[in-house]
């Protein structure tokens, strides 16, 4: 029984934007989770915010954060310490007594987290209903977390982003009724 739904797509495409649509639609529902920020200054993408669906928020990636090569990812220093210690606790349905987990993104910054990964694992794992963003190309987990049999990955482009909202929330209105 498909329990997650993950939207991909190229970078850039919509797909954040699409997700917080499908959170507002949501509003009924317990909902727990994070969705991702660009920090801009001066029209030039400098960094990267995580927003709980609290609102508390953290900046996890920036170009100024110096941090060990491991933990770089092109221009941007990564702190895993920092995003693990916010969006853990929003990763486990039981304790939020959640409908709905949202994520994103499963990318390369968040899977830089040992902490993080095994998170979104057991989030992927458990029987409450998973909407989330996914990176439309990668290797390990993310290339698992496309193939596992729970997962349906909608791909988001700018001729369907619009029509693929309303199938997108149709779908999930059908899992999360099966998963009650």
């Amino acid at each position: 029984m498909v329990t997650n739904l993950l939207l991909t797509g190229h970078p850039g495409v919509g797909k954040t934007t699409l997700l917080k649509t499908l959170i507002q639609r949501c509003q009924n529902l317990a909902l727990t989770g994070f969705y991702t920020e660009e920090i801009r200054e001066q029209q030039a993408r400098v960094g990267f915010r995580a927003v709980a669906l609290n609102g508390s928020s953290v900046v996890f990636a920036h170009r100024d954060f110096h941090v060990s090569p491991e933990h770089q990812i092109g221009r941007y220093g990564v702190k895993t310490q920092v995003l693990e210690s916010l969006l853990l606790p929003h990763l486990d349905s039981r304790s939020k007594a959640a409908d709905l987990v949202i994520v994103d993104e499963i990318a390369k910054m968040e899977l830089l987290s040992t902490g993080l990964k095994e998170g979104l694992k057991e989030a992927l794992d458990s029987s409450c209903p998973l909407l989330g963003v996914i990176a439309l190309k990668g290797t390990g987990f993310i290339k698992r977390v496309k193939r596992r049999d729970d997962v349906e990955i909608f791909r988001v482009t700018p001729k369907n982003r619009d029509a693929l909202g309303e199938q997108v929330f149709r779908r999930l209105k059908e899992t999360i009724a099966a998963a009650v």
